[in-house]
């Protein structure tokens, strides 16, 4: 059966074959990262590499191509174990109480002249909820630099994981998409706790999001529904 099915293919069919093959061929690969600690996976172009962490509690930095355009992804995490005793029934209330602005004020002390320009709850990151922001500011270690950034914080089963992608501010947007493709590969490590299982929001009807930037026209958009 397999010698007569390739004696009929046509001339037309082995060209659509090559035509599939050799799109395939320049699509870029995707590496899947793992985190030995939490078990939290992530995924990124391989053009993109994996450089030394700059600060305590980061686990994961890669840097994309591109000159002087600085355009990296970190992740970090913090272990935080005050809402153990609280069923999953209220994971939104605790993200919304503990790593919402408060969270961000915090975090942002790294940097220097530091403006958010938007911020949100009850997002998504992984499986857990997450709050939003939209911040510029100016790199305090290192070469100073004006960057913009995009961050995600999120508690999950006691940890808190935090995502911000940046790159220097004139060249943002050339990365807002590839950088929004970073966060929605992340994934959190179910683990095998019933206690845990079954509440998770409902990513499926997600909203697009609207971030406003200094301008009408460096104005973002979020989700996936976005234009």
């Amino acid at each position: 059966m397999e010698i007569r099915m390739t004696k009929i293919l046509t001339l037309s069919s082995v060209c659509a074959l090559s035509l599939i093959v050799g799109s395939q061929s320049v699509q870029a690969d995707e590496f899947v990262w793992r985190d030995p600690a939490t078990k939290m996976t992530v995924s990124y172009p391989d053009t993109w590499r994996q450089v030394s962490n700059k600060n305590a509690g980061d686990v994961l930095t890669v840097r994309a191509p591109g000159e002087n355009e600085f355009a990296e992804c970190v992740i970090s995490t913090a272990d935080e174990g005050r809402f153990k005793i609280f069923p999953v029934k209220y994971s939104a209330n605790i993200q919304q109480r503990f790593v919402s602005e408060q969270y961000w004020d915090d975090y942002l002390g790294r940097y220097n002249d530091v403006v958010i320009h938007n911020g949100t709850d009850n997002n998504g990151l992984g499986r857990g909820f997450a709050s939003m922001a939209s911040m510029s500011y100016e790199t305090a270690k290192g070469a100073r630099m004006k960057k913009r950034a995009l961050g995600f914080a999120s508690h999950y089963r006691n940890t808190i994981y935090n995502v911000e992608c940046s790159a220097e501010a004139s060249a943002y947007h050339k990365w807002h998409k590839p950088f929004l493709s970073f966060v929605k590969s992340v994934d959190f490590y179910k683990g095998t706790n019933f206690a845990y299982s079954g509440y998770y929001r409902n990513f499926i009807t997600d909203k697009t999001l609207k971030v406003r930037g200094p301008h009408v026209s460096d104005d973002l958009y979020l989700g996936i529904h976005a234009p």
